[in-house]
């Protein structure tokens, strides 16, 4: 998923949740539901692994991040909710498992492996025993998703 999304879904679960502890692990949670479903970046991660478009796969990221960051400064502007810490909470537990994933990708940090492992087990779990959308495919329907979301904060 974009990371604009799993920052607005962290954003909702913090509005909704009790306190700042609770919104960041419903909202780390959360994460690896989103990933289950296919979105049109499988392909795009074999490639990089396999030292293929590359400049493709960091673009992409990067553009991303750009995105949320937009998205992140937009959630905290409107201000449409009670607890900011706890809306900052969710906002972090959803992005932490890609933020974990990048660190092991740049570091092959030893105490993440598993983690990553267990972050792709849930991301290429419908991928795998089917198959994934294509990229616009996936990148048109997370843009629904993300504008439809946006509404519910």
């Amino acid at each position: 998923m974009f990371l604009a999304t799993h920052a607005t879904v962290g954003a909702i679960v913090g509005r909704a949740a009790p306190d700042p502890i609770s919104a960041f692990f419903l909202a780390f949670a959360s994460h690896f539901l989103l990933d289950i479903i296919p979105h049109g970046d499988a392909d795009l991660y074999k490639d990089y692994k396999r030292g293929n478009k590359v400049r493709l796969a960091l673009s992409y990221t990067m553009i991303d991040a750009i995105v949320t960051a937009y998205v992140v400064v937009a959630i905290a502007q409107a201000r449409l909710f009670d607890s900011g810490l706890n809306v900052a909470a969710g906002v972090v537990g959803g992005l932490l498992p890609d933020l974990l994933v990048g660190i092991f990708e740049v570091t092959k940090t030893r105490w993440l492996v598993k983690f990553h492992a267990v972050h792709f087990f849930f991301h290429n779990m419908f991928v795998n025993k089917y198959r994934d959308v294509s990229f616009m495919t996936g990148v048109a329907y997370q843009l629904v998703i993300l504008i439809f979301l946006q509404t519910r904060i």
